[in-house]
This record gives C-alpha cells, structure tokens and sequence, in this order.
C-alpha cells in the first residue's frame, strides 16, 4: 500500500511504502519531493486483452523512466525524454507476473500488477 501526502503551500509531496505483514502495517520509507502538476504527468494507458501498455510523456514534463519486471526480474529500463511516447506488448516478454513502474523525476505516477496468461 503507498500513501501520500499533499501540502498545497509548500508544493511538497511525502510519500510513504506501506506493508501489510502478519495484521501489522509496517513502515519502509519516507521521502519528499516536489509534486506533479496534472499536465506534467505520464498517460498510461493498459490493455488487458491485447496486454499493450502505452505510456505518454507531456511535452513539459521532465521526461521519464518505465521500468517492467516479469516475475520480478526486470525486462524493461527506458528512459524518454519530454513529448515521447512510449508501447510494449507484455505477452512479448512472455507470461507471468508483471509489475510496470513509471517515474517522473523521482516520483512514481504510475504503479500496476498484471498477470500475462
């Protein structure tokens, strides 16, 4: 579980990784970083039929980074620049277990587990 934290005046974010274990929640990390205004972020877009991910940057954001892991090891590690866009077709890399990140500096926009059958 992540939660996070906005502050309007400061335009400061505090994110924090949460894990649930044995009833108890367990805290991982803390951090702060600036927040996204919505027209920087990422579009990303999932298929489950077709299991193509599409990401999107905006021409104004920072650029990006889409990391893929399939059945936790890692089977894509791009950057893109600002105004690129980005499409993978999972059922590519094989079945499994996928978890897609996607980052903006240093802060995740995007987060998903899917199951490739």
């Amino acid at each position: 579980m992540a939660v996070a934290i906005f502050t309007g005046k400061t335009n400061v974010c505090v994110s924090a990784q949460l894990q649930d274990g044995d009833n108890t929640i367990e805290f991982i990390k803390l951090r702060t970083h600036k927040c996204l205004k919505s027209n920087q972020t990422p579009r990303v877009s999932y298929n489950f039929m077709s299991t193509v991910l599409n990401v999107s940057f905006p021409s104004n954001s920072q650029g990006c980074k889409v990391e893929i892991y399939r059945n936790g090891a890692k089977v894509i590690n791009a950057a893109a620049p600002a105004g690129a866009s980005l499409s993978y077709v999972l059922r590519n890399y094989g079945v499994g277990n996928y978890t897609v990140v996607v980052s903006s500096g240093k802060t995740v926009v995007y987060s998903n587990n899917v199951t490739v059958k």
